[in-house]
């Protein structure tokens, strides 16, 4: 089962949405963090592409959110032959409510944020934010009493910038987590967004240590694996 695990964490961690860089994470990383049958959040799921892979790892439970309508659509059309996955049109975000999601089109449809586009604009100009959507949103611990979640072993976090804000809003689960593989921002591509810099101590500061950063040189953006000390 081990070996499953560590061959879908290598064939899907680290993507960049612009620019195609993978760096593998060694077994000995995941190998003493990760149970036998992992509960498993994928928040940012986009067409579930990281979603099914992480629903083959046996006994799995993975529950995928994508608040943007169309794509979420695709969403469920895609897992639908998985009996693990369980999808929710939900923003999980710091309050609960709604808000107008920036929904992002041209180069990358998978770009939107709850966050206003900001330098973000200026890298990556082919991807374009034209419109709006009003997305129903929760906090992470309000969707796990409704749902009757007490823990979960690993976050896959790619909400464009929005991570800290939603996780300092969900405390309570957060101190369940084990694992965490989250999409950093190196200078505010977002409006308001918290730098990699903050975010770590933050995370630091709820007893997580970075096992593996993968930010290449001169990229706005990368991703980084936090385990539980």
């Amino acid at each position: 089962m081990l070996k499953n695990i560590i061959s879908i964490i290598k064939r899907v961690s680290f993507r960049n949405k612009h620019k195609q860089n993978t760096i593998f994470i060694e077994k000995k990383i995941i190998e003493s963090y990760l149970p036998k049958s992992p509960t498993i959040i994928d928040c940012g799921a986009h067409i579930g592409m990281d979603t099914i892979e992480f629903a083959k790892i046996e006994n799995s439970k993975v529950y995928a959110f994508e608040p943007v309508k169309d794509i979420f659509e695709q969403l469920v059309k895609n897992t639908k032959s998985f009996n693990n996955i369980i999808c929710f049109n939900v923003a999980l975000n710091s309050f609960d409510g709604e808000v107008e999601m920036y929904i992002s089109s041209g180069d990358s449809d998978g770009s939107s944020s709850l966050l206003k586009p900001k330098e973000h604009i200026n890298d990556h100009p082919a991807v374009l934010f034209k419109q709006t959507e009003k997305v129903k949103c929760l906090t992470l611990d309000t969707w796990a009493k409704i749902n009757n979640i007490s823990n979960i072993d690993m976050l896959w976090l790619d909400m464009q910038g929005a991570e800290q804000k939603m996780l300092s809003a969900s405390l309570e689960i957060l101190n369940t987590i084990k694992v965490i593989h989250s999409e950093v921002s190196l200078r505010e591509t977002y409006e308001g967004v918290e730098t990699y810099n903050k975010y770590k101590k933050f995370l630091n500061k709820k007893g997580f240590s970075v096992a593996v950063e993968a930010i290449p040189n001169g990229y706005d953006m990368g991703n980084v694996l936090f385990i539980k000390k």
